[in-house]
């Protein structure tokens, strides 16, 4: 990779000169600024190619923000701090280990016996607290 990969292009301004692109509602999405920038950049590239001037043709880069990561512990805490995402989550753990027969997979078996335990719990508490 050279030093100019990095350069980044935001996709509502012309490449050559920085001017905001005019948007149109169909079509193609413009790359120039202008007619004038777009013959630039033509005659700049074709001297380029002769050897006269050194261009560097960059395409259009659409950037996209991503989360930074986070631990599985801000996710718990996130689920716990919601009965509505506690609920989902647990109806989601009953469907996946009984409609997917993970419960005889012994790759799930400690997840299977954490979910007994949380159930039997659930039934002690219940009986003491009525």
């Amino acid at each position: 990779m050279d030093e100019l990969s990095d350069i980044q292009i935001d996709p509502g301004n012309c490449p050559r000169c920085g001017a905001p692109v005019p948007r149109q509602r169909t079509g193609r999405p413009a790359t120039w600024c202008s007619q004038s920038c777009r013959r630039a950049a033509y005659e700049e590239r074709r001297a380029a190619a002769r050897g006269a001037i050194a261009v560097h043709v960059v395409d259009r880069v659409t950037t996209k923000t991503v989360e930074k990561e986070h631990g599985i512990e801000d996710c718990v805490g996130r689920v716990l701090a919601s009965p509505v995402a506690c609920t989902v989550l647990l109806e989601a753990l009953v469907e996946h280990l009984v409609d997917e027969q993970k419960m005889w997979d012994p790759k799930w078996a400690r997840t299977v016996g954490v979910a007994v335990r949380v159930g039997g719990t659930l039934a002690f508490a219940r009986t003491r607290t009525r």
